[in-house]
């Protein structure tokens, strides 16, 4: 019988091992204070993944700050995309130990996302290497601080290896200096306004910037891009110098990495596969794409020969844009053409509208009832399109966009008209129009119902609150477009529009991961961040094209971002390209038209099938005890 009662304890034992959750483990990488100066530390960050409703979990001693509890949320979130997984039947639980510092800045992200995936995917990390970095939206990795001194105490640790991004910074410095910013009032747009008469001139090429204040594809591109340029100036003056790795002169082997593929590859020895090919974009789109470009340049160069630019300004910048549309057309790069396209053809109706209102001032007022006329109506036309798959749901945000922009200025010269607003809302109007070209694409179907948007709508800008909250720690003054743009995000689903507070979400997602991306690096890394950007950008679409998707948004941004960056404007390149990364996955958001399986919570049907078995064998040994006695009886009676 004790045999059996043990054998019993073992198999209960195996059935509670088999059923309980495996503990991951990853080392993190620290800075804290020691007196005057920093020192570097190690801390010890576990992971348990268990079936649940997709909470996240966080016990930390000492207690972390804010920031760190943001970016271990993030770094899930990134991790959950990287695997392309619906993330929503687990709960995470996380756990860091480290000594007396305080564990606090995003550093941990980066490493925090590795360990879920390594416990996503049951990876076994390596325990000689060790990593520190930022996580950031396509899975890259983001600049920390104190490098060197993580370096220093990766090697006291004994490890072999440390992992760090390709850009570093204080990040000491940059928060003090924030603070500084926010508390003294410094106001962004001095700086921009110190940018754009010190470094543009419209006259050398290498310098135009290809973007007014209201030029396609965004009205506040022009902000965001001063605003990033006010940040990374700032910075370049400001950050500390800081001990180098060469000075250091370290025996533990240092490796930059970009992104997380990269990542995974020295933490882990298992395969880890890599999203590869090129683009593949389907006659239909340049195709149609063409068609677009060539409608826009039609009007725009034909109005180009015909008007006199008097303003030097425009007669320079005009050359540089008719110069990048033949580029674009020669190389195939119809949507960066039609890009140039509208701008140019702002500036000449301008001109024309300018002109028009000295010799017939009338045709002035008489114009503008026109355009608020077909605005209005294209606009009830637009709202009745029955939606059903996603490039015309990419479609639909494309076009609204561009009538909201062009009742936008309508609405602000109602009663004093302006030759530029209404200029500016003629362009929009008819770019919008050739665009809805665009709605002959049969795109992949989804789920496009009111609910289903709605619940879009509200993850996602529940996704840019999270960013810009986090944001807010580090670079308050430079939130204000992002914040603007959640305002607007927010006022549409009020509205019930909730395919452009989606689209008006992810822009504000967008912003607040470009300012984040940007803050730490100085000019000569914009181009490499510009870069590493779109080859994450890349990456995304070439994923998309897979599941048989091919992303207008994405891609149309991505090819622009391309052609900004060649063109040496690598911020404006910088910033399109974080918009190509954000917008070429929205059909993440929408399930799919397909029979959905219903979940199987594995480690709970192995401890009923365990513990089956367990009755059983128990059952078992039991019944031939019984029957052994009964035997023994028998015997005993024959006996007698």
């Amino acid at each position: 019988m004790k045999k059996i009662f043990l054998l019993v304890i073992l198999l209960l034992v195996l059935c509670i091992q088999l059923a309980s959750a495996k503990t991951y483990h990853i080392t993190l990488l620290t800075v804290g204070e020691a007196g005057a100066d920093t020192v570097g530390g190690t801390a010890d960050a576990f992971l348990d993944v268990k079936y649940g409703t997709g909470r996240i979990f966080l016990d930390s001693f000492p207690l972390t700050k804010i920031d760190t509890q943001i970016s271990t949320r993030y770094a899930n979130e990134i991790a959950c995309d990287h695997l392309d997984m619906d993330c929503s039947g687990h709960d995470f639980f996380y756990t860091i130990r480290a000594g007396s510092t305080i564990v606090g800045g995003p550093s941990a992200s980066a490493p925090l996302t590795v360990l879920t995936i390594a416990a996503l995917k049951d990876l076994e990390l390596r325990n000689d290497t060790v990593m520190t970095g930022t996580i950031n939206s396509g899975g890259s990795i983001g600049p920390v601080g104190g490098t060197v001194k993580k370096a220093m105490a990766a090697e006291k640790a004994g490890f072999k290896r440390v992992l760090i991004p390709l850009f570093s910074f204080n990040l000491e410095e940059i928060t003090s200096e924030n603070k500084t910013l926010n508390t003294t009032e410094t106001n962004v747009s001095e700086h921009s306004a110190k940018l754009n008469t010190t470094e543009t001139n419209v006259s050398e090429p290498s310098k135009a910037k290809p973007l007014s204040a209201k030029d396609e594809p965004l009205s506040n591109s022009a902000e965001l891009n001063e605003t990033i340029n006010a940040s990374i100036q700032n910075i370049t003056n400001k950050t500390k110098k800081e001990l180098t790795l060469e000075e250091a002169n370290l025996s533990i082997e240092v490796i930059k990495v970009s992104n997380i593929e990269e990542a995974l590859m020295y933490l882990t020895d298992e395969y880890v596969e890599q999203i590869q090919g090129e683009i593949d974009v389907p006659d239909d789109y340049t195709n149609t794409m063409k068609e677009v470009a060539d409608k826009l340049c039609n009007r725009a160069l034909g109005s180009y020969e015909r008007i006199k630019l008097v303003d030097e300004k425009d007669i320079n910048s005009s050359e540089i844009y008719a110069n990048n549309i033949n580029k674009g057309f020669e190389k195939g790069n119809y949507y960066s053409a039609a890009s140039y396209c509208f701008t140019l053809g702002v500036i000449v109706r301008k001109a024309n509208l300018k002109e028009l209102e000295e010799k017939h001032p009338e045709r002035i007022e008489k114009l503008y009832d026109i355009t608020r006329k077909a605005v209005d109506e294209f606009n009830k036309n637009l709202e009745e399109i029955n939606l059903t798959t996603l490039s015309e749901l990419e479609t639909y945000i494309i076009v609204k966009e561009r009538l909201l922009e062009a009742d936008d200025s309508l609405v602000k010269i109602s009663n004093n008209i302006s030759t530029d607003e209404l200029a500016y809302a003629i362009e929009r109007y008819y770019s919008g129009v050739y665009w809805s070209e665009f709605f002959r694409i049969k795109g992949k179907s989804l789920q496009l119902d009111k609910e289903y948007l709605k619940q879009a709508c509200y993850k996602k800008l529940s996704e840019a609150d999270e960013r810009i909250n986090y944001a807010s720690l580090y670079i308050p003054p430079l939130l204000q477009n992002s914040k603007d743009t959640i305002k607007q995000a927010y006022a549409l689903a009020l509205k019930e529009n909730y395919k452009m507070c989606l689209f008006k979400a992810s822009f504000a997602k967008a912003e607040s991961n470009l300012l984040l991306s940007s803050i730490s690096i100085d000019k000569d890394q914009v181009e490499e961040l510009a870069h590493e950007k779109l080859k994450a950008a890349k990456k995304v679409i070439v994923k998309e094209q897979s599941r048989d998707i091919f992303p207008i948004l994405g891609y149309s941004y991505y090819e622009y971002a391309t052609s900004l960056k060649e063109n040496n404007d690598s911020v404006s390149g910088l910033i399109f390209g974080e918009y190509a990364l954000e917008l070429s996955n929205i059909e993440i958001y929408f399930p799919k038209k397909e029979l959905k399986l219903p979940r199987i919570n594995y480690p709970l049907v192995l401890f009923f099938a365990s513990a089956f078995m367990l009755g059983l064998v128990i059952g078992i040994a039991i019944t031939a005890r019984v029957v052994r006695k009964k035997k023994k009886i028998k015997v005993r009676k024959k006996k007698r």
